[in-house]
């Protein structure tokens, strides 16, 4: 659904832009970062792309958050229309999203601390679309499978998932962090450094996580969502182009193939 009327979100309140600037201090973040107090422009500019084409209406529709961060995804899901409940693991990254809304004027998100994600307090079926943007990497990896199973538990039949901003194990360099390669160093290799190294998420990991129960509707289609909402971003026809042959001789969704992973998963039936 296009919302060509809507109007690029503004700040609001130069009292709350302040407390959010302090909060994010106290984090440790520069308020001026484009992945702090300018992410939900970016999001604007690319989220938002996305979201125009995807077979969805997203006014009243009821959507979780799940990793919210600052809080820029379900900022832009609630000036769309949504209701929008909003979760992340760190209480204090709970309070910087609920500052970036208030300085946006966005109100009625629900933003709630969830310390555990394997146990969301919702009930079955709750949400009719789940927004995971750039955080199933993060989910530690011995509890990547419950996790995903809890977000299947939570969403109604029929309902989505749209994942976005994931980064892909395939790719030689992790995209978040830049490193070369460590996506493709096992598990066991995080005994050397003594914690956990970042990684990327499998693509078979992100498309079968949920269970069996899901179609991807994400396809290697010129005129799909995925393809066109690159195209509104600027991508590249020499860099697209090659994506879509590749996934449609392997017959997967080229958001399954990009460094970011891309997909909208529709659940349609219950397990």
């Amino acid at each position: 659904m296009e919302h060509s009327n809507a109007a690029r979100p503004t700040i609001a309140s130069q009292d709350k832009q302040l407390a959010f600037e302090e909060q994010a201090r106290k984090l440790g973040l520069r308020p001026c970062d484009p992945w702090v107090g300018g992410y939900v422009d970016y999001e604007w500019d690319h989220l938002r792309l996305v979201l125009d084409l995807l077979p969805l209406r997203l006014e009243g529709l009821s959507v979780l958050e799940f990793g919210c961060n600052v809080g820029a995804s379900a900022i832009l899901f609630a000036y769309l229309g949504a209701r929008v409940c909003a979760t992340d693991i760190a209480a204090d990254w709970v309070t910087l999203a609920r500052l970036n809304a208030a300085r946006y004027g966005v109100d009625g998100i629900d933003f709630i601390h969830v310390p555990d994600s394997c146990r969301l307090p919702f009930a079955d079926g709750q949400f009719q679309l789940i927004a995971c943007n750039s955080v199933l990497e993060y989910v530690a990896a011995d509890e990547q499978r419950a996790v995903q199973r809890e977000l299947d538990r939570v969403l109604a039949p029929g309902g989505a998932i749209l994942l976005t901003g994931t980064s892909n194990r395939l790719w030689p360099r992790e995209a978040h962090t830049g490193n070369w390669l460590i996506n493709y160093l096992p598990r066991a290799c995080d005994r050397l450094w003594g914690k956990p190294l970042q990684r990327g998420v499998w693509p078979w990991t992100a498309r079968h996580g949920f269970g069996p129960h899901y179609r991807n509707l994400d396809t290697a289609s010129a005129d799909n969502y995925f393809a066109r909402s690159r195209r509104g971003m600027g991508t590249s026809p020499h860099l697209l182009q090659p994506l879509l042959w590749v996934a449609a001789a392997l017959g997967v969704g080229p958001g399954l193939l990009a460094q970011h992973i891309s997909c909208l998963l529709l659940k349609q039936q219950a397990p």
